[in-house]
């Protein structure tokens, strides 16, 4: 790895940490500070404003987040006195959403509609073989369910445990939790597919990332089509 590489890999994590740190002290304060609510509301505020940028019309829904920015500044005060609902709901509603989207393509049953197939197809250069098909099919079903647990456990926590031990378990657990599922499931699959061409975790990435574009890309070009 570059020395420039690394250096940005370094203050990636410690800005990371640093982010998860203050959400977690946020959320499990009687008397949050708006430092906190803000930068809680970073992910959400970013996620809206890249999508708005992507859906025509875009003048339209980029003036709609500057309405809902300025209506955030308006009740600032109030979203203070309950930032622990802030960050509960970005939690509990990322995890609802990445389950279903991973839940919705085991809806067929064919292996190759799952969404970690079709992720893997991306890095594979010749047909996956049907040991490879079942697995990426039982790893998205692993997700999926895992996604569900996580939901499951943010509302069960937020509604009869102490804010602290909720905001525990969604800011500081969560993190390393889905690094445990990336490795569990790369040495699982050295294992269980000793014969097939094997991906890091990095390379994971990137055609996840690209799996995103292309998704983008095919939902813009459909909304354009008359």
């Amino acid at each position: 790895m570059k020395a420039g590489q690394a250096l940005r890999l370094g203050v990636a994590g410690v800005l990371g940490a640093a982010y998860l740190w203050l959400g977690h002290i946020t959320s499990a304060s009687a008397n949050p500070s708006l430092l906190g609510l803000f930068v809680g509301l970073i992910p959400l505020g970013t996620g809206a404003c890249v999508l708005a940028w992507h859906t025509p019309p875009r003048v339209l829904w980029l003036t709609l987040c500057g309405l809902a920015f300025a209506a955030i500044a308006w009740q600032a005060e109030f979203l203070r006195s309950n930032a622990a609902w802030v960050y509960f709901i970005q939690h509990a509603g990322s995890m609802s959403l990445l389950g279903l989207m991973f839940g919705r393509t085991l809806r067929s049953g064919r292996h190759e509609d799952a969404l970690c197939t079709r992720i893997a197809a991306l890095l594979h250069t010749q047909p996956m073989s049907p040991a490879y098909l079942r697995y990426t099919w039982l790893v998205t079903w692993a997700w999926t369910l895992f996604f569900a647990a996580s939901a499951l456990l943010s509302i069960l926590l937020f509604v009869l445990a102490p804010p602290a031990v909720w905001s525990v378990f969604a800011n500081l657990l969560t993190p390393p939790l889905l690094g445990l599922m990336f490795a569990g499931e790369y040495l699982i699959r050295l294992r269980a597919l000793p014969g097939e061409s094997h991906f890091n975790i990095a390379d994971t990435v990137r055609a996840w990332q690209r799996f995103s574009a292309e998704q983008s890309a095919h939902g813009r070009a459909g909304r354009q089509d008359p």
